[in-house]
């Protein structure tokens, strides 16, 4: 089972700029995917060294509880879809992942794209997302 949500522009001519994406996949890469277990190559950079996956459109890890989560820009930067996925939708730690992300999401846009119309949705079918 997957939980989607995405942000979108109410505007055709209205955009999230690449600086807040980017500032979002550094807050998330920061936030949420595991430490890597492989020793950096460079000592000084070994905290930043996580187990993601980041194309210049989206993140994706997994957790050790067994969520994985997508984040990933569509439509020429008009629209943030989110997809989080689990075996266990009863697991209580699922619906505060889902939340927090939401949360981080939500408070990057305002700082970074507080001029853009947007609404926010619940979307289906989540399957389709979940292909990275």
């Amino acid at each position: 089972d997957a939980f989607c949500w995405q942000i979108s522009t109410t505007s055709i001519n209205q955009s999230f700029s690449p600086r807040f994406f980017h500032v979002l996949v550094s807050r998330i890469a920061d936030e949420y995917p595991l430490p890597a277990s492989e020793t950096c190559l460079i000592p000084d950079l070994q905290p930043y060294n996580r187990r993601c996956t980041v194309w210049s459109r989206g993140i994706s890890w997994r957790s050790e509880e067994g969520f994985t989560t997508v984040i990933e820009m569509k439509e020429d930067f008009r629209c943030l879809l989110c997809a989080v996925s689990t075996y266990d939708k009863t697991d209580t730690n699922y619906s505060k992942l889902v939340l927090s992300v939401i949360n981080v999401i939500s408070v990057a846009c305002d700082e970074f794209c507080p001029s853009v119309s947007r609404v926010e949705l619940i979307t289906c079918p989540p399957e389709a997302t979940l292909d990275c």
